[in-house]
């Protein structure tokens, strides 16, 4: 993939820095088996080794501690690109070379550049937690945008039912392309955001231009005990309608009818 989607020859990625943060998981094969052999110089790659206790951080491409330390290690060591992975490697992030974090909406809008390039007028499903200016962007490159349950494998099944649909994707970074016969694949995304690093000389702002991040996004998961009644998470949902729709609500706050 990398080899005929950079098209430089059997040596696509020399010339280019990238640290690996596999987070003490299943992951530091990638540095070492699949980016040094191709010329990338991984010098700086951390957290190769596994290690079940996971001493250094979480392995987690959502977690805040765990993206600062591969943006760390970014900066300390002057890389072009820096991709981070879970504990199995089914969800990783990238960091650019200025620091930029493509995970969560960023790293969807990334992907759904890519795919809809190859793909005019697909739709890309998402869970129900992206964000607006996602839509607009999906839309602006000529794209449908469908979101569906909270779930990878609710996202990933739902995207299988639909006719020219090449990307779906949590934000959580589980996600799965049409191409990669619907796998779960952490690796395989990594793979796709590389070779437009390569293709761009490390710079990915391009890909995202026009993407807006919201001004503030907070995520509460609301807990509830096995012994709730059937419904309950429906009256909790619609409690928060209300809510929002109500005088106690700050101003200008709505729920999102597609969600």
């Amino acid at each position: 993939q990398i080899v005929s989607g950079v098209g430089a020859g059997e040596m696509p990625l020399k010339g280019l820095k990238i640290v690996v943060d596999a987070g003490n998981g299943a992951g530091g094969f990638f540095a070492r088996d699949v980016l040094e052999p191709l010329g990338a110089d991984i010098a700086g790659s951390q957290f190769l080794e596994p290690d079940g206790m996971f001493p250094n951080h979480v392995p987690n491409p959502e977690n805040e501690e765990a993206m600062r330390s591969i943006q760390e290690a970014v900066a300390s060591t002057g890389a072009d690109l820096g991709v981070i992975f879970d504990t199995d490697v089914d969800r990783s992030a990238i960091v650019d070379s200025k620091g930029v974090a493509f995970n969560k909406n960023r790293l969807i809008a990334a992907m759904a550049a890519i795919s809809l390039r190859d793909k005019p007028g697909a739709t890309v499903v998402t869970d129900s937690v992206t964000s607006d200016a996602l839509t607009a962007f999906i839309e602006s490159r000529g794209g449908k945008h469908l979101r569906f349950k909270r779930g990878y494998k609710n996202v990933i099944e739902k995207g299988k039912q639909i006719e020219n649909c090449p990307l779906m994707i949590e934000t959580s970074g589980h996600g799965a392309m049409a191409e990669n016969h619907y796998l779960d694949d952490g690796a395989y995304m990594a793979v796709k955001m590389i070779i437009e690093a390569a293709r761009r000389n490390g710079d990915l702002a391009g890909l995202v231009e026009g993407f807006e991040e919201p001004l503030e996004a907070t995520e509460m998961r609301v807990k509830y005990s096995e012994s709730a009644p059937d419904g309950y998470g429906t009256l909790v949902v619609e409690g928060f309608q209300k809510f929002c729709e109500g005088d106690s609500a700050p101003e200008g706050w709505a729920s999102a009818d597609s969600n």
